[in-house]
């Protein structure tokens, strides 16, 4: 265990016993709004709701490193907050591929002061759960020669064991389920939801994680805001590895759940394909083989180097202001100890794979549909905000491409997105993509060769005023959504402040309103090239045949070859 920080973290207690129980009742509302007025007359002006405020932003930075973000809009009494860890799949090693997702989940499995019945009883077994874990991990490297034996190669739930490893495992299993009486479930987000709290995500961790970060998300009333910061704080320092072993086989079922599905594997070959000449590529889901190697030795290792203050930054959207914040910021995140400064290299950019495009035909039956990609660089680079134009131009059921295919004889609306290896907007590698399902087989080519037709229009600087005064109005209609919704913002802002830095983003607006049909041109030319695409298709009959169904196992078979 890591950081005992228990005297720092106030106890939980004390902090819901300041904060009023679910949605605010209507004695604290009343006091918090105008008193009712009589009813105006005719003649009189009725008031006008307030105008969204502007993107302004505001940025404080403890003495620890940590860094606190602030968009007031004082619209409504909510507060959408976001804490950020620049840490994601790129930091994984080869063999533990999906590590730090497995993290995010375990990590809300409860502290040293939240989720435990009894921690002084649940100790001695923690105890012995680390030192069985730390002889396993001594006889797997006694034994790695043996490990290196390869199975099928195509089956990758094939955990390479001994004999001797699984007893050990079972007993960690034992272990872990004599722990759970101690246990409560999911305790940070039932008191969350208990005191009027919601997510952008639909499970009980509140949190995602990409290549390049991990962010939890909440938006609570104003007045139980402390509880974000007494609850986050508290999971940064003294976080518990409970019900590990539960939450690995949790993960890995949503893998094999998303891999399931016909169209996510399409779309991971494709990401693989996009990435493969990529420096720093890994896809964030992991492999399958990996769930076996996973540690919880491991596991604090990234926790140790990664969750320190100075590599967090926490942003607030709504109804609060930095006077209020700063001295809950200092209460809580302000004790914990600045760590080792993590490296200054984890987000690489990289030149377009050179000498030709690539091409993948799928071969299991899918939707017809065509994906048509170029890499583009990451947030911050000068030529980001044409891009964000170009989108706008090319999507839709009256964007550019649609014109091109119904010049073509295809009714089809092209979907555009910045995809980002398993990613839309964000990160790196980057990609912009082109996606157009057609009604048959027989239209796919056709459906080809009008994007590919309309790529040219780009580079040949073909655009209509018209289609370009409409692609922007929808950036601006985004841009106001954007505003209009305190969660999806603050999303936005950590993104590009973990990603580049907040200043980039209030930039790119600027400056993708003010791009020039000679900027789209050049970027259209720069990057639109047949050595930087990767072209996709997909058929309802595949000229190939069926791909091999490499799922078909059966779930007992893989808990089998675990324990």
């Amino acid at each position: 265990m890591k950081r005992h920080l228990a005297a720092v973290i106030l106890p939980l207690a004390v902090v819901l016993a300041a904060a009023s129980l679910g949605t605010p009742d209507a004695s604290s509302t009343q006091s918090a709004v105008a008193p009712p007025q009589a009813a105006a007359s005719p003649a009189t002006p009725q008031p006008t709701a307030p105008a969204a405020p502007s993107l302004e932003i505001q940025e404080h930075v403890l003495a620890n490193g940590f860094t606190i973000l602030i968009r007031e809009d004082h619209r409504g009494q909510r507060v959408a907050a976001n804490l950020w860890i620049r840490v994601g799949s790129m930091q994984e090693t080869v063999g533990r591929h999906g590590i730090t997702h497995f993290l995010e989940h375990v990590i809300h499995q409860g502290t040293t002061t939240v989720g435990t019945g009894d921690l002084a009883a649940e100790l001695p077994i923690l105890q012995q759960i680390h030192d069985t874990e730390q002889e396993l991990i001594a006889l797997r490297n006694r034994e790695r020669n043996t490990l290196r034996e390869r199975g099928v190669f195509i089956d990758e739930m094939a955990w390479q064991e001994t004999p001797g490893m699984r007893a050990i495992r079972e007993r960690l299993y034992k272990l872990e389920d004599e722990d759970s009486q101690y246990r409560e479930f999911w305790p940070s987000y039932k008191a969350y939801m208990e005191r009027g709290g919601y997510s952008r995500h639909t499970d009980p961790v509140p949190a995602s994680t990409e290549q390049d970060y991990m962010e939890i998300g909440m938006a609570l009333p104003r007045q139980n805001l402390e509880l974000f910061f007494r609850l986050e704080a508290d999971r940064m320092a003294n976080a518990v590895l409970r019900g590990w072993e539960a939450q690995r086989f949790t993960v890995l079922e949503q893998v094999l759940g998303a891999m399931g599905q016909p169209q996510t594997r399409l779309n991971e070959a494709i990401d693989a394909v996009t990435g493969a000449g990529h420096p720093v590529y890994q896809p964030d889901g992991g492999h399958l083989r990996d769930f076996g190697n996973f540690t919880r030795a491991a596991h604090l290792r990234i926790y140790d180097d990664y969750f320190v203050p100075n590599n967090a930054t926490l942003v607030l959207v709504g109804d609060v202001t930095m006077a209020e914040v700063v001295p809950l910021a200092e209460r809580y995140f302000g004790k914990l100890p600045r760590g080792p400064e993590p490296p200054a290299d984890m987000d690489l950019e990289a030149e377009p794979v050179p000498g030709g495009s690539v091409r993948l035909d799928w071969t299991e039956p899918l939707s017809p549909q065509v994906h048509v990609r170029h890499r583009i660089p990451g947030i911050g680079h000068p030529d980001r905000p044409a891009f964000e134009l170009i989108a706008a131009l090319l999507r839709g059921p009256h964007g550019v491409a649609a014109q091109r295919l119904a010049a073509a004889g295809v009714s089809a609306a092209v979907s555009v997105d910045f995809r980002v290896i398993h990613t839309n907007r964000f990160g790196s590698p980057a990609a912009i993509n082109l996606v157009v399902r057609a009604a048959t087989d027989a239209e796919l080519p056709a459906v080809e060769r009008g994007l590919l037709a309309a790529i040219d229009d780009l580079r040949a600087g073909r655009i209509d005023a018209g289609a370009l005064a409409s692609a922007r109005k929808r950036l601006r209609l985004e841009w106001a959504e954007f505003l209009n919704s305190p969660q999806e913002l603050a999303f936005l802002i950590g993104h590009y402040h973990t990603m580049d830095n907040w200043r980039t983003l209030p930039a790119l607006v600027e400056a993708r309103n003010a791009a020039t049909v000679e900027d789209i041109q050049r970027v259209a030319r720069t990057y639109f090239v047949p050595s930087n695409r990767v072209t996709a298709v997909a058929r309802t009959q595949p000229p190939e045949g069926s791909g091999p169904s490499w799922l078909d196992f059966a779930w007992s078979d893989l808990r089998g070859s675990a324990q």
